[in-house]
Parts: C-alpha cells; structure tokens; sequence
C-alpha cells in the first residue's frame, strides 16, 4: 500500500474489512453442506475457471471465466456456500496462472469487492422477483456495478483518471461478458430441473471457448492501439 494515495489506501482498507466481514459472518452462521456433490462441482470448476484469465486492454484489471459459476452458485446454492466459492476462487485467481508475487492487501481487496457483489446480488436475486429471467438480470446486474466501481475508482485514484470514465470503459469492454454470465445462469437453472449438479462441468468448455475469443479480440483492440503510437514514432512525433 506504500505507492497508493491516501484516498486509495482508505477504499482499500474499508472494501477490504467490509468484505472479510461479511464473509466472516456468512461462515460463522454456514451450518452443514445440504449436496456435496453440487458444492464440491461449483468450486472446482469456478476454480479451474481462473485459470483462464485475460487482462483489459490499456487498463491495470483482468477478468477471468469464474464469474457464471460464481451467479450459478448464487442461483442454486445457500448464501454462505455461494460466498465460499466466490472467495476461494478469487484467492486462487489471484495467484494462477500468474507466478508474480501479489501484495496481502491488494489480494484481500480483490476477494472483498467480490465477496461484497456477490452478497448484494444474492440479496437481489431473492428479492422477490415473480420471473427467473428478471431476478437473474438483476442480480447480475447488481455484480456488474458492485464489482467494477470499486475497481474503477482504485484504478483512477492510482492513475490519475476520473472515475466514472474508467468504470464507462470497464463496462464496455465486459458487458457482453456479464450479460452472457446472466444467459449461463438462466439456462443452468433451467437444465438443473433435468440434468442436476453437473451441468456446470458441461458449461466449462463453453467458457473456455469464450475465453479465447476475448483474448483475440483484446489482441486485436491492443494492435490497434499500439498501430498509431508507432505510425507516430516513425514520423517524428
């Protein structure tokens, strides 16, 4: 935390405490595993789902393909097994694939705004909504903004930008992501009905499909960027 501003050192620290809080809470109150077959099959795979991780372009932030198995578990599971899996996999995507060190601190914000999005959306998701499609649209929704302001107001506060223009740009380049994390949902709750707990083992393929797409296509947003800068630096400029 030594090369943040004072403003960033304050978010860190209260995203951080709020959300081991809040899973601190969730834990003590997690009585028995009701299915373990379907706990053990969510976390393995939202865990192995980090594994495929691609950074934003011109942004200091990465996704990886957790993220449906995280609202999955949202969706079909107890509070303090959905926030257990959000945790555990954000640790995880923290330090794999990537082999540099990570601060403490910088690995607690990232498990806290998660585990914070994930405890308002499960609060969304059992709002009362009278359709499945909506409740899931909301509670993914609800993920978006809770887990990309925080980051985007980080980001801006370290590299002196403005908040609301970073978040615009996180949006645009993950909104797809998050409305196809909303379709994964919808459609695994449905097929539960027919299939059960391994439906998600059937959809990591599927993610990992969609992970190589991103990577393409922030290579090419990337190429396209560096295009200019080099056209420019040729020219003198």
């Amino acid at each position: 935390m030594r090369l943040l501003p004072a403003n960033a050192k304050t978010l860190v620290a209260v995203m951080a405490l709020a959300g081991l809080a809040v899973l601190g809470k969730a834990l003590l109150n997690w009585g028995s595993v009701h299915d373990y077959p379907k706990f053990l099959a969510y976390l393995l795979v939202s865990v192995a789902a980090t594994q495929c991780k691609v950074s934003l372009p011109r942004m200091t932030s990465s996704m990886s393909v957790n993220l449906p198995f995280i609202m999955i578990a949202l969706v079909e599971l107890s509070l303090p097994e959905a926030l257990a899996i959000a945790a555990v996999s954000t640790f995880v995507q923290c330090y794999w694939p990537e082999s540099k060190k990570r601060q403490l601190v910088q690995v607690a914000f990232n498990v806290s705004v998660l585990v914070l999005a994930a405890q308002v959306s499960w609060v969304v998701l059992r709002y009362g909504f009278h359709n499945l499609a909506l409740s899931i649209v909301a509670g993914t929704a609800t993920i978006l903004v809770v887990n990309t302001v925080p980051v985007a107001a980080i980001i801006a506060m370290t590299e002196a930008g403005k908040t609301l223009r970073v978040w615009t740009q996180i949006v645009q380049l993950t909104f797809p992501y998050y409305l196809l994390t909303a379709g994964v949902a919808g459609l695994v709750k449905l097929a539960g009905y027919a299939v059960g707990w391994q439906v998600p083992l059937f959809i990591l393929p599927f993610m990992l499909l969609v992970y190589r797409s991103y990577v393409f296509y922030f290579k090419q947003l990337a190429n396209e960027s560096i295009a200019p800068r080099a056209v420019a630096k040729a020219a003198g400029a």
